[in-house]
């Protein structure tokens, strides 16, 4: 009953908006009866903010692209800097009611607040990206009041017989809960504690029943991934699953002993319940977003300019390398890993020469002055610019996880940079990862297959000609087949044409290279809209699991991309994948002989 009740909704909907008296009387009905007076309420708040902003962003899409290829007399085509300047229009326009919206209602927009601040497609304009940075983990509180009563129901006893120390104001505040740091009565330990909201469970049907209306209607083609993402995410509301999911997590990866630098809270299973989170505390650390703001803010000082102007200044100046770059098929100028360690070496340096030349003159002429001339030396260390390794913080989130996905079969699929903790105390700095709720598992066969696809596009994109116009475009076509034939028959993927070109497209994007060069002209939603286009997807559950797969290695290369680290990640995880392969005798040398035979006449 409640399916009929979604689809007469979703078709009453589109009356509505075209303004049927009948149509909204009906869609009225029917969403009363699915979602409840609030979960209405809350649907046609979203929507009335959501569809105007989604129509005129579509129309301007359309205006620029392919009504002025289909009718240039009507719709004179635009140049790139022309269309920029119309997307930038509807960003100052729509970028700040939407925020409210988010805000506002909370539950599952949360989450897709988080999406958005995070820059998990790459593509976000930093409008976006800037201004909705506290969905990441400055959410509006819940009053202590609510915390205190979750906790003790939770546990059963009062709050100050567990601990002896619980901070009223919170620590972080999320898509459906807030931490705040605690002193366990028994052992003395800092800890921190994961409190659920309240009425997070019961907001989250009618949530993302709301967008899945607006998805339907504008992106059809995302409607699967909506659904798998939907099913994961309702996964959440038991925090004796997350603690399961850390617990599995940090095991392996402490057993793998790959990983010295990463580092994943201990939990106290005793203490964990369905609404209730109980994890060691690593201290001292802050949210890796809020290290790179910092960074920026102290360069912006440094050069004499705000925050602000310092980083617009450095947007302007990378999208115009990239769009230049890009049109040659290159990639812009990044950083090494070395050379980000020399730099940082001669920083320290640098450093601990003002600080030496300070305190000589402290203790000289600063005595002689009786004090009145003096430098603050723990505001030189403050002022001193020793920057984060970009190249080794992109490297090791997409080494980690290469290692959780095709060697343990079990992996965080939400990585945004608030579930990233940044430890500088040591040298060189350790990363803390939390946030256990979404967590995905792979079968040993699923390991195998995606490993597969991995060498597969790390080979194919060798001969590519994009890459190499040299390349012999006879074995490229093989290694194409071979590609395309494992999205069909071995990952499951199902398109409406099964269009071989397509699905050798989207296993390069998706396991290869999603930078700028290879998409050009196009970013990643135009390409998503593109290939949508040509082969529609028909049927994706006999791989859901690529959703959360895909969804998590594009957050982290959108994390590389803001950094200006790009990179090809079926090159990156070729080793990997190897190792995953080598498990069974003879999987790994059936692949490479498979890779061989495209050169072969």
């Amino acid at each position: 009953r409640r399916s009929v009740a979604n689809s007469m909704l979703r078709r009453a909907l589109g009356l509505t908006t075209v303004g049927v008296g009948g149509g909204a009387a009906l869609a009225y009905q029917w969403a009363k009866e699915a979602l409840g007076e609030d979960g209405l309420e809350r649907l046609i708040k979203y929507d009335r903010v959501a569809i105007p902003a989604i129509v005129q962003y579509k129309w301007v899409e359309a205006r620029c692209g392919k009504l002025s290829r289909l009718a240039p007399l009507l719709f004179p085509p635009v140049s790139e800097e022309e269309e920029t300047a119309r997307f930038a229009v509807l960003h100052e326009r729509w970028a700040q009611p939407l925020f409210d919206i988010f805000m506002e209602l909370g539950g599952f927009y949360y989450k897709s607040g988080q999406k958005i601040a995070a820059n998990t497609s790459g593509v976000m304009p930093k409008l976006y990206i800037d201004l909705f940075q506290p969905f990441l983990d400055r959410i509006p509180p819940r009053p202590f009041a609510e915390i205190r009563a979750v906790v003790e129901e939770e546990l059963g006893v009062p709050l100050g017989e567990v601990f002896s120390e619980f901070e009223e104001a919170p620590l972080g505040c999320a898509s459906i809960g807030q931490t705040h740091r605690a002193v366990l009565r028994a052992s003395g330990e800092r800890v921190v504690v994961k409190v659920q909201n309240p009425k997070a469970e019961q907001t989250f049907r009618g949530d993302v029943f709301a967008l899945k209306t607006v998805v339907d209607a504008f992106a059809p083609q995302a409607s699967p991934a909506f659904d798998e993402i939907q099913k994961q995410f309702a996964t959440e509301f038991d925090y004796r699953g997350e603690c399961a999911n850390a617990v599995e997590v940090r095991a392996n990866l402490v057993r793998s002993g790959r990983f010295p630098n990463v580092l994943v809270p201990r939990m106290h299973a005793a203490l964990c319940t369905r609404r209730l989170l109980v994890m060691e505390e690593i201290f001292p650390c802050v949210p890796l977003h809020h290290a790179l703001d910092a960074q920026a803010a102290l360069v912006a000082r440094q050069r004499g300019v705000t925050k602000e102007e310092f980083l617009a200044a450095e947007k302007a100046r990378v999208e115009a390398e990239s769009r230049e770059a890009a049109s040659r098929g290159r990639l812009v100028r990044q950083l090494s890993h070395n050379t980000y360690e020399r730099y940082i070496a001669l920083q320290r340096v640098r450093a601990a020469c003002w600080r030496g030349a300070a305190r000589l003159y402290n203790w000289t002429i600063g005595v002689l002055t009786l004090g009145a001339s003096r430098y603050d030396l723990a505001a030189l260390s403050a002022e001193a610019l020793i920057p984060i390794n970009a190249a080794s913080l992109v490297d090791e989130l997409l080494s980690v996880t290469a290692h959780q996905v095709l060697i343990d079969g079990c992996f965080n699929a939400d990585p945004h940079p608030g579930n990233i903790l940044y430890v500088d105390s040591v040298h060189p700095p350790k990363l803390g990862l939390i946030d256990y709720g979404q967590v995905k598992r792979l079968t040993d066969q699923q390991r195998y297959d995606v490993a597969k696809a991995y060498l597969l596009v790390e080979a194919a994109l060798r001969i590519d000609p994009k890459t190499d116009p040299q390349a012999d475009p006879a074995a490229h076509a093989r290694a194409k087949a071979a590609i395309a034939r494992h999205q069909f028959e071995t990952l499951g993927v199902k398109t409406e044409k099964l269009d071989p070109g397509v699905a050798y497209e989207q296993a390069c994007v998706y396991f290869g290279r999603m930078d700028a060069a290879w998409l050009y002209p196009l970013n990643v939603i135009q390409w998503s809209d593109s290939v949508e286009a040509r082969d529609p997807l028909k049927d994706i559950s006999a791989c859901e699991y690529l959703v959360m797969l895909n969804m998590t290695t594009m957050m982290i290369r959108g994390l590389g991309e803001m950094l200006q680290q790009y990179r090809n990640l079926a090159a990156v995880w070729a080793p990997t994948a190897r190792r995953a392969l080598s498990e069974q005798p003879g999987l790994l040398e059936t692949v490479e002989a498979e890779i061989r035979s495209w050169h072969e006449p």
